[in-house]
């Protein structure tokens, strides 16, 4: 016996939405593969596009229930922390570094001054 799965109205346009949605983010993927693919990983304006298609893909695997949506969101914004890590773990190590420059000529004016002033009588 052949069962037909029941469609109701909600079903029939979160799928029609869901179409709606995979030819809305046609464009925004033939951008990223055409140019965005062609920047470097750690390029701001990369960063940027990519952080827009995540919160897309997450809107749509949220309001439309679309598991496709969910899992592009999810895979690319995997991809993009490990870069996000590695640019934050650079300027800490900058900024640490100036840290210790900036202590080590606080110490040199402290010893100069020491010097300059001569002993006190």
């Amino acid at each position: 016996m052949l069962t037909i799965p029941s469609v109701t109205l909600g079903s029939l346009s979160l799928a029609l939405l869901r179409v709606n949605y995979r030819l809305a983010r046609f464009p925004l993927q033939l951008v990223e593969v055409v140019a965005v693919s062609r920047l470097g990983e750690r390029e701001p304006m990369r960063l940027a596009y990519e952080q827009i298609l995540i919160d897309c893909d997450r809107a749509a695997g949220y309001l439309l229930n679309d598991e496709n949506a969910t899992r592009r969101a999810a895979d690319l914004k995997r991809r993009t922390a490990t870069v996000r890590l590695l640019i934050a773990r650079e300027h800490h190590h900058v900024q640490h570094r100036g840290v210790i420059l900036l202590d080590e000529q606080r110490e040199r004016f402290r010893q100069r001054r020491q010097r300059d002033a001569g002993p006190l009588t």
